[in-house]
């Protein structure tokens, strides 16, 4: 800074025209901003697609994001898992797996690798070796809490420098990963061994039925070994999780934060290589962006569209293809148990005969959503197919009855990120607000952060009487969609608000792992299922459509119930110029 500057109005002639020169260097970057960003390359655009979703709890590991929120159309390209779940069914089909059998008493499971597959060659890896039972080994040793597959530090540190590494080192061997823990996997299975280089042992605490969902869930990913190996000699395991390799139909190009990532053909796929050389996905936008992009061919598939604004597309003609699957996620109110006003089982029917889940379903969703009546949802193989009978649908004047002389005053916490079950949190909160305003209840709402709802939840201090959340399941399962959110397990965890605890609950969801039969598993959900709807420690209030818009070109789409898409199947009607 030139001597002669001075704070203030009255400036030297140095100053003025530093004053000149900042002011024009900031137009010239904020020009450049503009114009030099992400831009879709030629060969791209030539043999590739544009997929436009959000980056919301976006993770090159999913293992690693918040349970019932990751975002897995990135990973599901890049990683395979040992199964996979078979559409709308409890029944999976081995990929890298070749075959499986389970031993007479339910707790060995051996699984026969698939050979000849091979990782990903990138700059920051190039594999020595192809894909073995080690890979399978260190994978889930790792998100069971086991390092037996990594080497620990040979000495102790001499220097402050050293220290600092051992402390990194440390914290990423200790990466969370929120699904298993919400599962409690490290309480299913007790080791996992190799007997040979393409076969693997699971030894399981007692039979679980749900065990091959759990692998072949969107988190049951594998890792090169000899990656993480590499990684872990330079004391860089994070990287793990940062620059992904695979054996996946895609690998990664380019990422660039919040703005895109950029997927070329992995040209040593061991299934049907892929048609499209070139991927992109666009994390850029909102949901009304998705929408003008897509109207203005800069994406020719776009997930989680506007629902308010689906009505544009007709005015395309035949230009646009709507998919749209039912999804196996739930919207719900839960219900704090440690708050003595809401162990009232009374008050809790009443205020749930006082929400109009009907009008959020027409006001938040624009119908892409139905009013929820159980807590399974209905494209699960447990589900209940017949008519739904339930209890406590709006009825405004019973609740009143019961609530108006009360004098209640409750906190309601919502959290304000937007999310695949909840479009709308905030909007939701009010509109329970004016609801229970009408039968004479006072509600206090409170918009907080995801950090810290869980530092509350650490500290065993979370004092909201309601809070709006819901569930994103990975699989078909209902032990996977029940167990996380209601479980005595997790009670003062992220994923059971409502902190209710029910030991008869949890004895039917463990019976519901003794046998492989799916009907006479359903059997005891259906059971859980009534126990929930009658102590009513959540109000379902929607299962949520995943709608995804393509372009007609585009061939091969095919959306899951988890919103997974398999890029390896799409191609174009017709070439491209």
């Amino acid at each position: 800074m030139p001597k002669s500057f001075k704070i203030g109005t009255n400036l030297s002639y140095k100053s003025e025209n530093m004053l000149k020169i900042l002011t024009a260097l900031s137009v010239i970057l904020a020009s450049t901003t503009v114009f030099a960003s992400p831009r879709v390359p030629d060969e791209v655009k030539n043999n590739g697609l544009v997929y436009c979703t959000h980056a919301t709890g976006f993770s090159f590991n999913p293992q690693t994001a918040d349970a019932g929120t990751s975002m897995n159309v990135v990973t599901e390209q890049i990683y395979n898992k040992l199964f996979e779940l078979k559409t709308n069914s409890s029944q999976v089909e081995p990929s890298l797996a070749q075959s499986y059998e389970l031993s007479s008493d339910g707790k060995v499971l051996t699984i026969h690798l698939r050979k000849g597959v091979k990782f990903h060659h990138t700059p920051w890896f190039v594999p020595t070796r192809d894909f073995n039972s080690d890979d399978v080994v260190f994978s889930l040793n790792r998100v069971l809490g086991h390092n037996t597959s990594l080497p620990e530090f040979s000495s102790e540190p001499t220097e402050s420098v050293n220290r600092q590494y051992q402390i990194f080192y440390g914290l990423a061997k200790k990466t969370r990963f929120p699904y298993f823990e919400s599962i409690k996997l490290n309480q299913k299975i007790e080791r996992v061994e190799s007997a040979g280089p393409y076969t693997v042992k699971i030894f399981l605490v007692k039979p679980d039925a749900s065990i091959l969902s759990h692998l072949a869930s969107q988190y049951a990913i594998i890792f090169s070994h000899e990656y993480a190996l590499q990684l872990n000699a330079d004391d860089n395991l994070v990287q793990l999780d940062t620059l992904p390799v695979g054996t996946g139909a895609y690998q990664l190009k380019d990422y660039f934060r919040s703005q895109y990532v950029r997927l070329v053909r992995h040209p040593n796929y061991w299934k049907t290589k892929a048609k499209l050389e070139n991927i992109v996905i666009d994390l850029s936008t909102d949901k009304t962006g998705r929408l003008a992009k897509f109207l203005n061919n800069e994406c020719q598939l776009a997930a989680f569209p506007e629902a308010s604004q689906l009505g544009l597309l007709k005015e395309q003609g035949e230009r646009f293809q709507t998919h749209v699957v039912e999804g196996m996620n739930l919207s719900f109110l839960a219900f704090n148990f440690l708050r003595p006003t809401i162990q009232d089982v009374d008050i809790r029917r009443a205020i749930a005969q006082a929400i109009n889940r009907q009008r959020m379903i027409k006001h938040i969703y624009y119908d892409t959503a139905t009013v929820a009546n159980n807590i399974i949802p209905a494209v699960s193989w447990a589900a209940s197919h017949e008519q739904a009978n339930f209890e406590y649908d709006y009825n405004p004047e019973q609740a009143k009855r019961l609530l108006q002389n009360k004098g209640l005053s409750l906190d309601m916490w919502v959290l304000k990120d937007e999310l695949i079950y909840n479009p709308s949190p905030i909007k939701m909160a009010e509109m329970i607000k004016f609801d229970l305003a009408q039968v004479g209840v006072k509600v206090n709402v409170r918009v907080v952060s995801r950090n810290f709802l869980l530092q509350n939840l650490h500290d065993k201090t979370e004092d909201y009487d309601m809070i709006l959340s819901g569930w994103l399941a990975s699989s078909l399962d209902p032990d996977t969609f029940m167990r996380p959110i209601l479980s005595c397990s997790t009670v003062h965890e992220i994923t059971n608000l409502s902190n209710w605890c029910s030991p008869h609950f949890d004895e039917l969801l463990d019976k519901g792992l003794e046998t492989n039969a799916p009907n006479l598993r359903a059997i005891d959900y259906h059971l859980a299922q009534k126990e929930i709807l009658s102590q009513l420690p959540i109000l379902p209030i929607a299962n949520v459509k995943r709608v995804l818009i393509s372009d007609t070109n585009v061939q091969g789409v095919e959306m899951t119930a988890f919103g997974n898409v398999h890029f390896e199947k799409l191609s174009f009607k017709q070439e491209r110029k």
